[in-house]
């Protein structure tokens, strides 16, 4: 896992999973917390993530708070910006290619498309049409071949699950969470809304640290044959009783498990990962105690033979990832060489200006534009 430090409030909003390709753009960009979004389309190459990446540093530079959603295949790229002010309508910007289809449902409304094919040479992507096609059809199965090993990798985590089911010591960690929770207080009404801390993709496992640097008292959970998942549900379950805002991370591969917890009001958090992994001030919750691992013995060859499967399953996984890599890169490469970025710029300049209104270093930068 290589953990990234963005200095942003930086994270994911889908992931590639044992049930394929999974998203939570419904509910991270639902009406009721996003009044305006922006639809952007285009193909790879075409400068979707620059353009967000572009109105979320004029919208800092102006005053807004900005979310950054990068991309769970390639976390070098965004996928989305959520923008907010005080007073002022919260705009998000997202791509709205595949896989993470958006559709509107209030068009012009609410939603706006922003098509960046506007700025590309068609006549210069016909004459490359078989080349694009075949790219496109190799990215797709290598793809395929990545969540074939996901979805067996799903299978060997059930069936570690069930060998250590038994030997769990779940009023232990009934309790456990309890006395992690004692001290918070309770909020008004309970909220939740997705916030992935890792992904599995193109560039293997990575991770940003937002969790973690956010955090005022951070708890780092460290496994033991799969066992966090029990004390990440109580946690949730707590949290939820408890009527707290969270943010929560949602394990990449298997949705249905926690891996992260963000108490908004009280700043704490708490993630399930190795404690070298983490560099910041934590306190460690080794899960080891809360298993009977003695007992537990008669089942090592079941284990074993499971850990050696999901490893290989999972490295499977990444290494068809990294084959998807090859093919997208190269289609970056076929787009980017379309495109009239300079005219591209200027719109993104418009946009901004349209978005946010002029102020009087804006005004200045247009006078001499003319």
């Amino acid at each position: 896992m290589t953990i990234r430090s963005t200095g942003e409030n930086a994270y994911f909003a889908a992931s590639n999973s044992i049930k394929g390709f999974f998203s939570y753009y419904d509910e991270i960009f639902n009406a009721a917390r996003i009044g305006r979004v922006f639809a952007v389309k285009g193909g790879p190459g075409t400068g979707k993530s620059r353009f967000l990446r572009e109105v979320a540093e004029y919208a800092e530079d102006r005053g807004w708070g900005c979310e950054y959603i990068y991309c769970s295949s390639d976390p070098a790229s965004l996928d989305a910006v959520i923008l907010s002010k005080p007073c002022e309508v919260s705009i998000a910007l997202l791509d709205a290619t595949a896989p993470h289809v958006y559709e509107p449902s209030c068009p012009g409304a609410r939603e706006e498309l922003v098509n960046l094919g506007t700025f590309w040479n068609a006549e210069s992507l016909i004459e490359k049409r078989s080349l694009i096609e075949s790219l496109n059809q190799g990215k797709r199965e290598a793809y395929r071949s990545a969540y074939r090993y996901l979805a067996a990798l799903g299978e060997m985590n059930a069936e570690r699950d069930a060998a250590v089911f038994p030997y769990v010591r779940r009023d232990r960690i009934r309790a456990l969470a309890a006395r992690l929770m004692r001290e918070i207080g309770d909020g008004r009404e309970f909220s939740s809304s997705p916030a992935l801390m890792h992904s599995v993709g193109m560039r293997g496992e990575v991770g940003f640290d937002t969790y973690f640097a956010d955090a005022k008292r951070l708890y780092i959970i460290e496994d033991c044959r799969g066992t966090a998942r029990y004390l990440m549900a109580e946690l949730g379950e707590l949290a939820q009783k408890k009527r707290l805002t969270v943010r929560v991370s949602h394990d990449p591969v298997e949705p249905e498990c926690l891996d992260g917890l963000f108490l908004c009001e009280s700043g704490v958090a708490f993630a399930v990962c190795t404690g070298e992994t983490c560099e910041f001030p934590k306190k460690r919750v080794r899960m080891r105690s809360f298993v009977n691992t003695s007992a537990m013995k008669r089942e090592r060859e079941r284990l074993n033979l499971a850990e050696r499967m999901r490893r290989a399953m999972r490295e499977g996984a990444i290494e068809a990832l990294e084959r998807v890599s090859t093919y997208h890169f190269r289609l970056e490469e076929i787009y980017m060489s379309a495109m009239d970025f300079d005219a591209k710029e200027k719109f993104t300049k418009s946009f901004c200006h349209a978005l946010f209104g002029l102020q009087k270093e804006d005004v200045c930068d247009k006078i001499m534009e003319e």
